[in-house]
């Protein structure tokens, strides 16, 4: 058996007995080990550059931080729900507004890798019921991951969409490309391959797609979970949210 072959052998192995939270955690780890990595390059190059460009350079540093602290506030939102020491607070949102603020948070993340977001919510759509801040805090965390998809695309434009439409069973919301050949499949091995692949869900993106995890943890403490979705021609990854019947009856 070739060194490869048994370093496989051994990865799945250890997978298999690692608990869901667990493979939760090494996710994550993986995902910020790679943030830190670019913090320390740009630390080191901030120190030995002319002023204006070092200010360019913290500012840098100071949104890539930014990003890790919204993976890590997602990642303890998830095990603190899933402990149950905190619970959904289920509220009627208005998914424009929600999702506005949402692409406000991530826009400086994605000005660092050279991507723009951009919003596509549909008209006309009825309130949904859910905890804003786990929703919130799974979108951000998908988020990320499409912008570093896109990022490292060959695309001409480099946009990713933060849409939401009405679909059967409630509102759609998340994240999409015009250029990334998702598919179920793909998401399925992803699952899989959580905590064992350097890259498991590598028909996105190149990493450890840590964000796509947290957003499912998250998601699935409001009973709802990620999907590959299309929307205007476009890809991507969406949960769908349930109507606020209560508001329905009025």
């Amino acid at each position: 058996m070739g060194t490869g072959e048994g370093n496989d052998v051994q990865q799945s192995t250890w997978a298999k007995a690692l608990s869901g939270q667990e493979r939760l955690f090494v996710s994550l780890a993986d995902g910020v080990s790679h943030t830190m990595l670019q913090l320390a390059r740009l630390s080191e190059q901030a120190g030995s550059t002319p002023r204006g460009t070092q200010a360019e350079r913290w500012q840098i540093v100071r949104d890539l931080s930014e990003a890790s602290l919204q993976l890590l506030e997602g990642y303890t939102l998830t095990m603190r729900l899933q402990g149950g020491v905190a619970q959904p607070e289920l509220e009627p949102l208005t998914v424009g507004s929600l999702l506005t603020e949402t692409k406000r948070l991530l826009e400086p993340y994605a000005r660092q890798l050279s991507v723009q977001l951009a919003l596509d919510v549909a008209h006309g759509l009825e309130p949904i019921i859910s905890d804003r801040s786990i929703v919130q805090s799974a979108l951000l965390s998908l988020g990320q991951v499409m912008v570093t998809a896109q990022a490292q695309s060959d695309a001409a434009e480099r946009t990713v969409y933060l849409g939401a439409h009405k679909g059967r069973y409630g509102v759609v919301a998340g994240w999409y490309c015009q250029n990334l050949p998702l598919s179920a499949d793909a998401l399925r091995r992803a699952r899989k391959l959580q905590g064992q692949a350097q890259q498991p869900y590598s028909q996105l993106v190149g990493g450890p797609a840590s964000g796509v995890f947290i957003a499912e943890s998250l998601l699935h403490t409001v009973s709802t979970k990620l999907h590959v979705a299309r929307y205007h021609n476009a890809t991507g990854l969406a949960a769908t949210l349930p109507l606020c019947n209560q508001l329905q009856l009025v």
